[in-house]
């Protein structure tokens, strides 16, 4: 007799015999023991769960010789269905018989009576294949056929069926067998073949299943065929194609590490071993999420996994910032469906790799407007004081960053006088210091010419921009109007009030350029002038005391975070 693999020689022959779909199952089984057997029936779900087993099973119960209902599994009907060759069970392809004229045969063939059996059943697998036109054709014979004409319909993809087609089936959903059904359905095979099986190949076998039977004893057929009486999970691995999990630690260790050789050797060893790039990106993915897992009180003890392997993603997942896994988690999920489309898929990988390395640890936003919300800690225009890594950013019991505030603390101290002036190097700074000490005497000195200041305004501007882009850009707005003595009236105008808050901020920085250019000392006055009306700061800023009280709250965040950053408000 010629070899019939697993999945055929164990396939169910009764509903106990089902495995993971007990609800079908009893549901079926007590429709008939009442009588309640349904004119079509709508099997849904994933590859290998048992759909057309079932559409099977339901044919027995529906033609079996000696107690229909409870079926026998010895009369001629029973054995015939078995073998797929009774007359009155037609078993279609929907993806080969998808057109309107095979419908039309159906619905001629459905009018005879049947030849030796109770029911002329219709088993369409794949009906979702079928065309538009073969649906609408399905749908009267669907809902009203002949008393002696069943149909049973199976699909893998619901979503492609009419809901006019739905809507005449008792649908049943299939389940994902789970993990632990595949092991004790394959441990009791593997009893009755009388070979034998480690846990761990066992516990890899049905993870590579995926939820489906046929395709874990279609597994099962290889690893017997190559390992022989015994099992071992080095072999496995070998048939399998497993990755081991060091690989996956080793390429997270040397994103952690940022060792850039290390990931391109390591994903050069598994492209060398035959590790197509997209199993490895979504072992990648499982490895990242159970990192994630491990970091959640008992959250892995809901997955199979020994204990060993627990504890070693306990330990390393102490190691990860939690906001770091999920970013990295995200890109993976991303790049999966592009690497199995990609004609150089390893290269992506390897790209991918590079950048995850070049990637910043997380920095909470909380955190960091915590902060910008304090800022007599930080130098006005200090940009280093918000780009610490998240780890500098935990707090004691008392609320506080003792090590944070250490170093701010030090950075104000060691900074030079010319830096707390926010002026570029090269500037003298006993000219600012003269320049404070006139400010009570504006009109003291050489007096300054309006025309000579216009000419090198542009000049200014440029010089203001290098250093400050967004305060250059303001003063793109800005004239100079009147000069008395040293001071210089500058007026800004179509521009918000909030716009001459920051000129105001970054008064030193203007001033120092204008000196630097006239090579005088100079003062400056802002106004704003709004659909010709004239507004002093000094009126600018009673309005500002005024209204403080009155002031959002986030509008003093917003001011912080783009003094920090150097940002504008563009209107």
């Amino acid at each position: 007799m010629a070899y019939q693999v697993l999945s055929l020689k164990w396939r169910p022959q009764t509903f106990n015999e089902v495995v993971g779909q007990d609800h079908v199952t009893h549901t079926l089984t007590n429709a008939f023991k009442k009588d309640r057997v349904a004119q079509a029936y709508l099997f849904t779900g994933p590859r290998g769960v048992g759909k057309t087993t079932t559409a099977r099973l339901v044919s027995k119960a529906l033609n079996c010789l000696k107690s229909p209902g409870d079926f026998c599994n010895s009369c001629s009907n029973c054995t015939e269905i078995t073998d797929g060759r009774n007359m009155d069970v037609l078993e279609i392809d929907g993806a080969s018989n998808r057109g309107i004229d095979e419908i039309r045969n159906i619905r001629e063939m459905i009018q005879y009576t049947p030849m030796n059996a109770q029911y002329k059943i219709f088993i369409i697998d794949e009906v979702h294949m079928l065309t538009t036109q073969a649906f609408n054709a399905l749908l009267r014979t669907l809902e009203e056929p002949p008393k002696h004409g069943k149909f049973i319909l199976a699909t893998t993809d619901i979503q492609k069926v009419p809901a006019t087609i739905i809507s005449r089936c008792q649908r049943f959903d299939f389940n994902r067998i789970t993990s632990s059904n595949i092991i004790d359905h394959v441990g009791t095979i593997l009893d009755a073949e009388n070979v034998s099986i480690d846990d761990e190949s066992v516990k890899a076998l049905a993870a590579k299943a995926d939820g489906s039977m046929r395709d874990a004893l279609s597994i099962l057929d290889q690893l017997i065929a190559y390992c022989g009486d015994k099992i071992s999970f080095d072999d496995s691995t070998v048939v399998m194609g497993l990755i081991p999990h060091d690989t996956f630690f080793n390429v997270t260790r040397a994103l952690k590490a940022k060792d850039a050789k290390s990931i391109v050797q390591l994903l050069h060893e598994t492209r060398m071993l035959g590790i197509s790039a997209g199993e490895l990106t979504i072992g990648l993915n499982k490895h990242i999420r159970n990192l994630l897992l491990a970091s959640v009180p008992e959250a892995l003890d809901i997955y199979d996994m020994n204990l060993e392997l627990k504890e070693r993603y306990g330990i390393v997942s102490k190691e990860w910032d939690r906001r770091d896994l999920l970013r990295i988690a995200g890109i993976l999920t991303d790049i999966e469906p592009k690497i199995q489309r990609a004609t150089q898929p390893y290269i992506l990988l390897e790209m991918m790799c590079l950048k995850l390395i070049e990637m910043d640890s997380s920095v909470s936003l909380e955190n960091l407007l915590k902060q910008l919300k304090r800022p007599s800690q930080f130098g006005a225009n200090d940009p280093s004081a918000v780009s610490q890594p998240s780890a500098q950013y935990e707090k004691n019991e008392s609320g506080q960053n003792p090590v944070f505030e250490d170093k701010i603390q030090k950075e104000k101290e060691d900074k030079s006088p010319q830096e707390k002036l926010n002026v570029s190097p090269g500037i003298d700074v006993k000219l600012k210091q003269e320049k404070a000490g006139n400010e009570s005497n504006p009109t003291s000195g050489n007096s300054i010419n309006l025309e000579e200041v216009q000419s090198v305004w542009d000049q200014v501007i440029n010089e203001v921009s290098a250093n400050r882009p967004s305060i250059g850009t303001i003063l793109d707005h800005c004239t100079v109007n009147k000069v008395h003595g040293k001071v210089l009236e500058v007026v800004m105008t179509g521009q918000p009030k909030f716009n001459l808050n920051l000129l105001e901020k970054n008064k030193n920085l203007i001033e120092v350029q204008v000196e630097k250019s006239i090579e005088k000392s100079v003062i400056l006055r802002f106004k704003i002038d709004e659909k010709g009306e004239s507004i002093s700061t000094d009126s600018t800023k009673n309005s500002e005391e005024q209204n403080e009280n009155n002031a959002p709250q986030k509008d003093q965040t917003l001011l912080q975070i783009i003094e920090r950053f150097d940002g504008e408000i563009i209107t």
